[in-house]
């Protein structure tokens, strides 16, 4: 039961819900209407009447105090989220961080600049959050390239992708937090590791922390496009809350709105419906004894099949399912196979980020012994595939299920070529990356036979005899676009890495330094084709920034001018020249009429300036993945100050040197 409801009469925009004490002690709840409008709603106090109040339109004048100005900065990323709170490898003072398009912006109490970085793509999520337990805050960030990360500094502690941008994150208890992405999925994380998510056909609008059964423990609280708002249990997913809305949630926020010294958990609907619920508000929610009854005999109904099954079946359940993985063709590739006797049915497959909808249903037209399934994951990522066969002799209709959970490893995109001495050194040209390590060669091998899908006793072997003894050399043919890449190692610890792809290289260089436990790793690079593409952006960049310049310029001038007219045409009314007012009035059109078509101008401008901006901050990013630790953070800022200065060369010379 809700402890309390209201109707606000407004309809509700998606997202923009808040509580706020304005007073300093009373909660209000503060939403945007679809009219334009902010509506404060306050249970405890009726503002005072305004002499300026309109009782004809029901317009209110403001009463409040104003507000002072803390702040004022302007963001040249811009600014899609915000928040507050202390990190731990700044000061203990409380800074406001800036999502931006592919940065990251921290600003202390006076509106100064105390870090910047870069990102993968634009940071819709932030959260400042002490996720491995180690007592200090780290800055949790998601953003549209599917990525969830956690920054300590200049380096990154922990990083995931998930299936689609990563729109929401909220702290729990303990080292747990909560997280929505843009296609249904909710889930929990406890020190890195995903704990458990779900998956809807709904959009989620808003998650937040809240303990809604009393036990201590704050539960993942969710509101979801249909109406719908669940809380379930961080550790386990358990659903022990449930109510159902009219109407789309539009936010949901914590505040003391009854005054009884706890916050309530407010759920705002698009149609204007608020509803309250305090602690303990699961147990007034508990299931029906029907609901239990159910649930047990549909358990019964389960055993019961299964039974008869093994009872006309008995040798099918001593079969084994047959598993074999490989690449070629432009995909990676799992056979399955069934044992003497019996036939695949149906398989399906799981894999996130691997098929649309996450899930694939392979079901022949004919019952076969073995069927092959092909997966294509897009990024250079460890992939988990779960799947679930259905087994049994043809015509039966009870079947038996194996379910199975394969990983594939982060390179399984690429498949190994034999003889990389065959392989046209022109096709390669000098394009790469060269580091530096004091490992030898075979823990190179090591790590990449870890990370490439090879035939069953096949090892990546260095050299032991000949010219090229002590030296690791394997080539490599990415299935996606066919590209040739090659990794040379030597005994001195020296690895090159020959190819074109700059992302390739980056995840490379990022794979093998955390499985050296390397925090330090400086890197030579040489990429013409992304140093031209950076370059051209640059370049843009600059022009972009001269065409801003003029058209505030003659902006100003246009409004000087409007304001000059303006003045004339009313001297000409009040004197009644008709035939001068008529022709500043003409100016007057004209002058608009050019002012309309100068912001239009601009704001096709600022649209080329944002897309240059992220091509040039993942740019950027990119370069920063060849190196790690401080290498890395150097890079960042040599090339923030190369593209402020506009300079070209210096953009081209860290990307090459650091």
């Amino acid at each position: 039961m809700a402890a309390f409801s209201l109707q606000l009469e407004r309809k509700v925009e998606s997202g923009l819900v808040a509580c706020g004490k304005f007073d300093g002690s009373h909660a209000c709840i503060v939403v945007a209407t679809s009219g334009g409008n902010i509506l404060v709603h306050s249970p405890h106090r009726r503002p005072l009447p305004n002499p300026d109040d309109d009782p004809k339109t029901g317009r209110l004048a403001w009463t409040g105090e104003l507000a002072e100005l803390r702040i004022g900065k302007q963001m040249s990323d811009g600014a899609y989220t915000v928040t507050v709170g202390k990190l731990g490898w700044l000061t203990d003072r409380s800074v406001v961080v800036i999502g931006g398009n592919c940065s990251v912006t921290v600003l202390d109490a006076s509106g100064t600049e105390v870090f910047w970085t870069v990102t993968g793509d634009v940071v819709v999520s932030l959260m400042i959050f002490d996720y491995d337990g180690d007592g200090a805050n780290e800055l949790i960030l998601g953003s549209v390239d599917f990525e969830i990360r956690a920054l300590k500094g200049d380096s990154v502690a922990w990083d995931v992708k998930e299936t689609a941008p990563v729109t929401a994150l909220v702290a729990l208890s303990g080292c747990q937090f909560g997280y929505a992405v843009g296609n249904g999925t909710v889930g929990v994380y406890e020190m890195g590791q995903r704990l458990w998510r779900v998956k809807s056909k709904h959009r989620v609008v808003a998650i937040r922390g809240y303990d809604v059964n009393g036990d201590g423990t704050e539960e993942l609280v969710t509101g979801w496009s249909s109406g719908k708002v669940d809380a379930r249990v961080p550790a386990t997913g358990e659903v022990v809350f449930r109510v159902q809305l009219s109407a789309a949630v539009v936010g949901i926020a914590r505040a003391d709105y009854r005054r009884t010294g706890r916050p309530d958990l407010v759920v705002v609907s698009a149609t204007g419906e608020v509803r309250g619920f305090g602690p303990g508000a699961a147990s007034s929610e508990a299931s029906e004894p029907g609901d239990k009854m159910r649930e047990l005999l549909a358990k019964k109904q389960a055993l019961i099949a299964e039974m008869r099954h093994r009872a006309a079946n008995p040798g099918s359940f001593a079969s084994r399912l047959a598993v074999e993985v490989s690449c070629g063709d432009g995909a990676v590739r799992m056979a399955l196979a069934a044992g003497p006797g019996l036939l695949v049915h149906c398989a399906i497959v799981f894999a996130e980020g691997v098929f649309d909808g996450e899930t694939l249903v392979d079901r022949p037209s004919r019952p076969c012994g073995q069927i092959e399934i092909e997966l294509r994951p897009p990024k250079d990522t460890p992939v988990d595939v779960h799947v679930k066969v259905c087994v049994g002799p043809m015509g039966a209709d009870l079947l038996q299920v194996f379910e199975l959970t394969r990983q594939l490893p982060r390179f399984c995109m690429y498949e190994r070529i034999e003889k990389p001495i065959d392989v046209e050194d022109a096709l390669l040209d000098e394009s790469g990356v060269t580091i530096e390590v004091a490992e030898r060669p075979q823990r190179v091998a090591i790590w990449l036979g870890q990370n490439l899908i090879l035939p069953e006793e096949t090892e990546v072997e260095v050299a032991e005899v000949g010219p090229t003894a002590g030296t690791l050399n394997v080539c490599l043919r990415g299935l996606r676009d066919g590209k040739l890449h090659r990794l040379e190692a030597t005994s001195g610890g020296k690895i090159r890495l020959r190819t074109k792809d700059l992302n390739f290289a980056g995840e490379v260089v990022q794979s093998l330094a955390s499985y050296l436990g390397l925090g330090e790793l400086g890197a030579e690079a040489n990429f013409p084709e992304d140093e031209k593409l950076m370059t051209e952006a640059l370049e843009r960049l600059t022009g972009l920034r001269e065409t801003e310049i003029r058209l505030r310029a003659g902006e100003a001038r246009g409004a000087a001018m409007l304001r000059n007219l303006l003045v004339r045409t009313e001297d000409a009314r009040i004197l009644g020249d008709a035939k001068n007012a008529k022709t500043r009035l003409a100016q007057l059109r004209a002058v608009n009429g050019d002012l309309i078509r100068d912001h239009e101008i601009g704001a096709n401008s600022y649209r080329d300036l944002v897309r240059t901006l992220k091509e040039l901050n993942a740019a950027v990013q990119r370069i920063a993945r060849l190196r790690v630790g401080k290498a890395s953070a150097n890079a960042i800022a040599k090339c923030r100050s190369a593209i402020r200065d506009g300079d070209t060369r210096a953009l081209v010379a860290v990307a090459r040197q650091g």
